[in-house]
């Protein structure tokens, strides 16, 4: 994916990337030149030590440690405690689609156990927490945050791997932030071009792995064909990337059903096996906020 300004004004942008969670990241951030070493030395720090925190690779992380003392209760990082109040949260909003828990065959509606009061948590015994599915997003978030509010930076693009954040390009005084989604598989095609002000954009791309464990589960799929990509446009990156997996999980009648229920303001885009598009928001959209995108089916 490329995400630029789409207007020629870019004198006072500095870029920044490096690699971290696996992945490329990049910031696209309008600021003052001596403001830029701090910036720099923030963003690699924040990711450094949460990546540390919340990593399955990082034998002393704290999330390690949870799941080496899965079925008791454990005291938990102000940062932890966020970050799994927010995994209920949308377990609950997508029906249990969304679990980060690891669990048995035989007991697959178990959920951690959380009390914000005491700062503690307890996982089901034998049960293991895996946060890929929503950290590198809250990692993403957190830092926009940081930078938009805390440092007041008025212009800023994030990416990671396939999640952007974005904001300060107002309608009425800027062009957008234009962000191009692209086939996956690193092809160059673009599948949709998407114009956006403020807020968030997660593209999924479902690995063939994945499309065959579903098959085997009977869900994901449907008489067109399995799901290839699948991109949400949102208010956070979280949120975003939270209901791209739900989504995929439930197939497109269920999941897109249950985003219109839960989260009506996103829009989803939804590339199929068979090159097919569904789309899911606003028909004004189409042309505006999303351009040089055919789509097949609307929902």
């Amino acid at each position: 994916m490329i995400a630029k300004p789409s207007d020629q004004s870019s004198e006072r942008f500095y870029r920044f990337h490096f690699q971290a969670l696996n992945t490329n990241v990049d910031l696209l951030i309008w600021a003052e030149s001596h403001e830029i070493a701090v910036i720099e030395r923030m963003a690699i720090e924040w990711f450094r030590d949460t990546e540390a925190r919340f990593s399955r690779h990082h034998p002393q992380s704290e999330l390690n440690l949870l799941n080496t003392l899965a079925g008791e209760r454990c005291k938990v990082s102000d940062m932890m405690l966020e970050v799994l109040a927010l995994t209920e949260t949308y377990r609950k909003i997508t029906h249990d689609a969304f679990n980060p828990l690891v669990l048995s065959a035989a007991d697959t509606s178990l959920h951690l156990s959380l009390d914000s009061d005491t700062k503690s948590v307890r996982l089901p015994t034998e049960a293991q927490l895996n946060l890929d599915s929503i950290v590198q997003n809250w990692i993403l978030q957190r830092l926009a945050d940081l930078l938009q509010h805390r440092l007041k930076l008025k212009q800023g693009l994030l990416q990671v791997g396939g999640s952007y954040q974005v904001w300060g390009r107002p309608s009425e005084s800027f062009d957008p932030w234009l962000i191009e989604i692209h086939q996956p598989e690193g092809s160059m095609e673009v599948t949709a071009s998407l114009s956006i002000s403020e807020g968030a954009v997660v593209t999924y791309i479902v690995e063939g792995q994945e499309n065959r464990m579903l098959d085997e589960q009977n869900v994901g799929n449907y008489d067109g064909g399995e799901l290839k990509q699948i991109t949400v446009t949102g208010n956070d990156a979280v949120e975003c990337g939270i209901w791209a997996q739900a989504v995929r999980k439930l197939g497109v009648d269920k999941g897109l059903t249950l985003l219109a229920q839960q989260a009506a303001h996103c829009e989803a885009l939804l590339l199929t096996t068979e090159s097919e598009l569904h789309y899911y928001g606003n028909k004004a959209s189409l042309g505006t906020k999303w351009s040089e995108i055919e789509v097949d089916y609307y929902h």
